[in-house]
């Protein structure tokens, strides 16, 4: 019988002697981590994807703001002759609030709760060995 590769009946259980039924519930255990681990994966290359858009979006935004600030001191700088400073403040005024979009689009695609669905499937998991070993 091969026991690592099909779900056993509540009867076929009942028949096996106590070293197959040990070697069964490894058997088990090992399908379980190994469908664990695959999922883990997935899930850490789906997180690590957004953490990157983040970064970058992040990136860019302290960029822009830096460049944003820098257009800020240059119309400071302008206020006292009068016409020109108007220019150079409303670039500044625009390029912070590109700045600040960005920056909030890229905290939204970081990912705030690492793993989750692993976490809530080995939580599962440990609930439903826990109710069966009891």
């Amino acid at each position: 019988m091969d026991l690592e590769s099909e779900r056993l009946e509540r009867s076929q259980l009942e028949t096996l002697t106590t070293a197959e039924l040990i070697r069964h519930a490894f058997a088990e255990a090992r399908l379980l981590v190994k469908a664990e681990v695959l999922h883990a994966k997935k899930e850490l290359r789906e997180e690590v994807k957004a953490a990157r858009t983040g970064g970058i979006l992040l990136g860019a935004a302290l960029v822009l703001g830096l460049c944003g600030l820098a257009a800020l001191f240059v119309a400071l700088g302008l206020v006292l002759p009068v016409a020109s400073s108007l220019g150079v403040l409303l670039v500044g005024v625009a390029i912070l609030l590109i700045a600040g979009g960005l920056a909030w689009f890229g905290k939204k695609k970081l990912p705030t709760k690492p793993l989750n669905h692993t976490q809530e499937r080995l939580k599962a998991d440990f609930d439903m060995a826990r109710e069966t070993l009891q």
